[in-house]
């Protein structure tokens, strides 16, 4: 598979609701959240939003405590940990009112769905004393969970569902294979698998496959002879 990133449709969404933001009057709420199943590409499209927006890019992990996010931030804008948390709020908050960031959250329902609510608490009070961007990125029932928090979801402006990839998406991504891949089964990988993480596994195997047998170009019915689909509904 050779590298490089793909703009999907996805993708293109996300960016678009970003600049959104950006746009808003300083004292406007500036919170949004991109919600969907896996596989859709979330994470390699915030990955590639932080490089190109110099943004603040933090995956939630369960362990997480009120300080130990405040760290993480601190560290990632370069800010003094010691001192305590309210020491270290006041810094974030300094340092984000003098220089705006675009703070992003991937895995937000880690925080939202075990009981800490604290910790969203805490991401929400720095929003509203900053005025900074704060993108949360979750899995579908995300929107339902903050929909349930009134106080919280009169604050989220922008609102993206990633959808399932369509045949143009999984033609870009083919394309990244080492091996022509033809349309019939390009159209056969968009029915089926909707997901690039699952097609992913299946153009690695179909590779392997063909350098050992020497087939540059794979159609559907050549796919089939192969034998990389494991499974079939």
């Amino acid at each position: 598979m050779k590298e490089g990133f793909i703009e999907t449709r996805n993708y293109t969404k996300i960016f678009e609701s970003f600049t959104r933001l950006e746009a808003l009057p300083i004292t406007a709420p500036k919170i949004g959240l991109g919600y969907g199943n896996f596989g859709l590409g979330k994470t390699f499209s915030l990955e590639r939003i932080a490089a190109k927006k110099n943004a603040i890019l933090l995956r939630a992990e369960p362990t997480w405590s009120k300080k130990k996010l405040l760290e993480k931030l601190c560290t990632e804008l370069g800010l003094d940990i010691t001192g305590g948390g309210g020491r270290m709020y006041d810094r974030i908050v300094e340092d984000l009112r003098r220089e705006k960031r675009i703070i992003i959250i991937d895995e937000i329902d880690i925080l939202i769905e075990n009981d800490k609510n604290t910790l969203t608490e805490l991401l929400r009070a720095i929003h509203d004393e900053t005025t900074s961007i704060f993108y949360f990125i979750g899995m579908e029932g995300a929107l339902g969970i903050f929909k349930r928090k009134r106080h919280y979801f009169s604050r989220i402006v922008e609102l993206v569902e990633f959808k399932a990839i369509g045949v143009d998406d999984v033609k870009k991504f083919c394309e990244k294979c080492d091996v022509n891949i033809e349309d019939d089964l390009v159209g056969y990988f968009a029915e089926r698998y909707p997901n690039l993480r699952q097609i992913l596994v299946l153009l690695v195997r179909l590779e392997k496959e063909c350098l050992i047998n020497d087939i540059t170009s794979v159609s559907l019915a050549t796919f089939n002879e192969m034998g990389v689909e494991h499974a079939r509904k």
